[in-house]
C-alpha cells in the first residue's frame, strides 16, 4: 500500500501544479512578459542565437541517443549505460508527450524571435487555442524546461550526491526561458513538472535507485 501511495505522488501534485500554473496565466504570465520585454536585457540582434543553439544541441542529444542505443547493442551491461540508456529513454518519451500537449493546449507565444511567430507582445494575441497546430500555438508546455527535468530529475533521485548542481543548472536554464521571454512563467512550470513525472517513472521502470547506482 504504501509502495502505491508513492507511486502516484507525482500524479498527485498534478492538482496543485495545475492550481499554479492557472494563477500564473491569470495573474504573473502577462505582466512578468510585458515587464520583461521593456526592460530586455539582450539586443535585439541577440536573440537569434539562443534557438540556433538550442537546435545544436537537439541535434546533438539525438546523435547521443543513437550512439547508446548501438553501444548497448554492442555491449549490453553496466550502472553508467543503465543510466544513460533510461536518459535516452525519458528524453524521448518526454519529447512525444510534450508535442502532445502543445497541440493540445494551443497556446501561443509571449514574444517573437521569428518573423513567423505571432506572440502576446508583436501581435497581441494572448492564451489557449486548444487542437491548433503550427509555431504560432508552440508555448506550452516549455520543451526546453521539459527536457531539462527529463535528465536532471532521473540524476536527482539516483545520484544525490550532486543534487546543488542539478538544481542550479536547471533553474538558470528556467530563469533564461522567463528572462528572455522565450516562455511564460506558466510554461517553463508545466514543462519543468512533465519532465520531472516522466522522470521519477523511468527511474523507477530502469532500477535506478541510489543503492544501485552509487
Amino acid at each position: 500500500m504504501k509502495q502505491i501511495a508513492k507511486s502516484i505522488r507525482p500524479i498527485l501534485a498534478l492538482i496543485p501544479g495545475g492550481i499554479l500554473v492557472a494563477v500564473c496565466y491569470f495573474f504573473v504570465d502577462r505582466p512578468v512578459a510585458e515587464f520583461l520585454h521593456c526592460h530586455r536585457p539582450l539586443p535585439d540582434s541577440m536573440h537569434d542565437w539562443p534557438p540556433r543553439i538550442s537546435d545544436w544541441c537537439t541535434s546533438l542529444v539525438i546523435a547521443a541517443i543513437f550512439a547508446i542505443a548501438a553501444w548497448r547493442m554492442w555491449r549490453p551491461g553496466g550502472r553508467l549505460q543503465t543510466l544513460l540508456v533510461a536518459l535516452a529513454a525519458n528524453l524521448v518519451a518526454t519529447f512525444a508527450i510534450k508535442s502532445f500537449l502543445k497541440w493540445a493546449f494551443g497556446r501561443s507565444w509571449p514574444g517573437t524571435w521569428d518573423a513567423n511567430i505571432h506572440s502576446m507582445i508583436s501581435n497581441p494575441i494572448y492564451g489557449f487555442h486548444p487542437f491548433h497546430s503550427g509555431g504560432v500555438y508552440q508555448s506550452f508546455p516549455s520543451g526546453h524546461a521539459a527536457a531539462a527535468f527529463a535528465v536532471v530529475s532521473i540524476l536527482w533521485l539516483s545520484r544525490p550526491r550532486w543534487r546543488w548542481l542539478y538544481g542550479l543548472a536547471a533553474g538558470a536554464l528556467c530563469a533564461a526561458l522567463v528572462g528572455l521571454n522565450y516562455h511564460f512563467v506558466g510554461d517553463v512550470i508545466a514543462g519543468a513538472m512533465l519532465g520531472s513525472i516522466t522522470g521519477f517513472y523511468t527511474t523507477q521502470m530502469f532500477g535506478l535507485r541510489t543503492e544501485n547506482i552509487e
